[in-house]
C-alpha cells in the first residue's frame, strides 16, 4: 500500500473499536468535517502570523543606482536575520521598497504610498538629501520614524538657520555625518594633506551641493587658503567647458566639486581634457567606484570624503560583510549598505518592544517606535549607534580617499565633533 498522510489514514482505514467492532463506521466525509473542525479549533488568533513593514525610499531603477541597491539589499539581509531568529512572536518582518530615482517628486510619491500602508512600521532612506526634504514631512504626518543612511544636508535636522537649530522633523533621524562637518574636514585634508594653498570650487545648484561647496569654502579659507574662483553650474551639467577655461589660467592647486559622481566623472575628464593638471576633490557623492570607471585614468589623484572607517578596518562590521557576501546579491553594500543595515536593526529593535502584545499596527505603536529609535544606544556593524537631541548620530567618523591604481585608497580616518 503506498504511504498516506496522517490525515488521508485516518479517513480511509477502519477503525478498530475493540469489542464494538462490529457497530457501523463513521463515513469518511463526515470524519474528515470532524478533523477539520477540530484543527480549525486549535488555531486561535494568538497563532496567526502578521505582518510588519520596513519600507525604502532609495534609488533603485534609475539615479544614484550604486548607492541605492547597496542600501535595499543591506535592509534584506536585516529583515531576514530578524525573521530567522523570530525577533517578535506572531510577527513577521518584510521589505516594501520603492525606488526615488534621485527624484524628489518620485521619492514624496513613494512616501505617500508608504505612509498609507498599515503595515509599516518605519523607513530607511533617503539617501540623496534633496529627496529626504520631500519624504521627511510625509513620512512625519504618519508618524513613521524615517532612519536615513546617507543624507547629509545639516537643514534637515537643524533646520534653515545654523544659528539658531530647530528640529524640523522628530521623526526623522541619521545615521552619517552631516556636510556641516564634513565641509571642514575636507578642507583641512586640502589644506594640510595635499598642502593646497588656491583652490577653485565649482558645484551644482542642489542645495546639498551648494551647501557642501560653500562649507568646504569657508573653512578653507578660514585656515588661510585662497578661493580663487567660486562658481556654480546647473544640475546635471555635461559641458564645463566654460568654467574650465575660466579656472585655467587661474592655475589652482586643487578643485573642488560639489556633486555625485556621475556628473563629477565628467567635471574631471574635461578638467583633465582642458590641461587642468591637479587633484579634482569632493564628498561622499562622489566616492563610488561608478566614478572611477566612468573617469577612467582622469580619476587619477581625485580626493573624496566618504562617511565612518574603511569597512575592512572595522571588526563590527566583519560579520555583515560576511552575511552580505553570503547572500549572494547582485551588487555590492557601496559605503551606505552597513548604515542602511543598522537603520534598519534600529527600527526592528525598537518595533520588537512596541509591537508586543498588541495586534495591530496603529498611531501609539508607531509612536512607541519613534522614541525607541530615539532612546538607541548600542553598537550596530557601523559602530557606536546613538542619536542626539536633533537626530544626529553621536558616531561622527569621515575617511578621505585618493584613487590611485584605479581604485580608491583610504588615506585619513578621523572622528570629528
Amino acid at each position: 500500500m503506498p504511504n498516506r498522510s496522517g490525515l488521508e489514514a485516518m479517513v480511509e482505514q477502519p477503525v478498530d473499536r475493540g469489542p464494538f467492532r462490529r457497530c457501523r463506521s463513521a463515513r469518511p466525509g463526515v470524519l474528515l468535517a470532524i478533523v477539520v473542525t477540530l484543527l480549525a479549533a486549535g488555531c486561535s488568533d494568538s497563532d496567526t502570523v502578521r505582518v510588519a513593514k520596513i519600507g525604502v525610499v532609495a534609488p533603485l531603477d534609475a539615479g544614484l543606482v550604486d548607492f541605492g541597491r547597496g542600501i535595499r539589499n543591506s535592509v534584506q539581509l536585516a529583515v531576514d536575520e530578524a525573521n530567522e531568529r523570530k525577533a517578535v512572536k506572531g510577527w513577521r518582518f518584510e521589505v516594501a521598497a520603492a525606488d526615488d530615482s534621485s527624484d524628489p517628486a518620485k521619492g514624496e510619491a513613494a512616501a505617500l504610498a508608504l505612509s498609507t500602508d498599515g503595515a509599516v512600521v518605519g523607513v530607511v532612506g533617503t539617501y540623496n538629501s534633496g529627496v529626504a526634504a520631500k519624504v521627511a514631512p510625509v513620512l512625519k504626518n504618519a508618524g513613521i520614524v524615517m532612519v536615513s543612511p546617507g543624507n547629509t544636508d545639516p537643514t534637515l535636522t537643524l533646520g534653515a538657520d545654523p544659528a539658531k537649530p530647530a528640529r524640523p522633523w522628530d521623526t526623522y533621524f541619521r545615521m552619517v555625518a552631516a556636510d556641516n562637518v564634513q565641509g571642514p574636514f575636507l578642507a583641512a585634508s586640502a589644506f594640510d594633506d595635499t598642502k593646497a594653498r588656491r583652490v577653485a570650487v565649482v558645484s551644482e545648484t542642489k542645495p546639498v551641493s551648494r551647501g557642501l561647496a560653500d562649507s568646504f569654502s569657508s573653512a578653507f579659507q578660514a585656515k588661510g587658503g585662497n578661493v580663487v574662483l567660486n562658481r556654480v553650474v546647473p544640475d546635471g551639467t555635461t559641458d564645463f567647458g566654460a568654467v574650465l577655461r575660466a579656472i585655467a589660467p587661474l592655475r589652482p592647486d586643487l578643485v573642488f566639486f560639489g556633486g555625485e559622481y556621475q556628473v563629477g566623472a565628467e567635471f574631471s575628464k574635461q578638467a583633465v581634457a582642458t590641461r587642468i593638471s591637479v587633484p579634482v576633490m569632493g564628498g561622499d557623492g562622489l566616492k563610488d567606484n561608478a566614478y572611477i570607471a566612468a573617469a577612467g585614468p582622469a580619476s587619477d589623484g581625485d580626493l573624496a570624503s566618504s562617511v565612518g572607517a574603511p569597512l575592512a578596518s572595522l571588526e563590527s562590521a566583519g560579520q555583515f560583510l560576511a552575511a552580505y557576501q553570503g547572500a549572494q546579491y547582485a551588487e555590492p553594500p557601496g559605503d551606505f549598505g552597513v548604515y542602511a543595515y543598522d537603520a534598519a536593526n534600529v527600527i526592528i529593535a525598537a518595533a520588537t518592544n512596541a509591537l508586543k502584545g498588541v495586534e495591530a499596527i496603529g498611531p501609539a505603536v508607531r509612536g512607541r517606535i519613534v522614541a525607541g529609535v530615539q532612546a538607541t544606544d548600542t553598537t550596530g556593524a557601523s559602530g557606536k549607534v546613538a542619536f542626539d537631541r536633533f537626530g544626529d548620530t553621536q558616531n561622527k567618523v569621515l575617511t578621505i580617499y585618493r584613487v590611485a591604481d584605479g581604485a580608491w585608497k583610504p588615506l585619513r580616518t578621523q572622528t570629528v565633533a
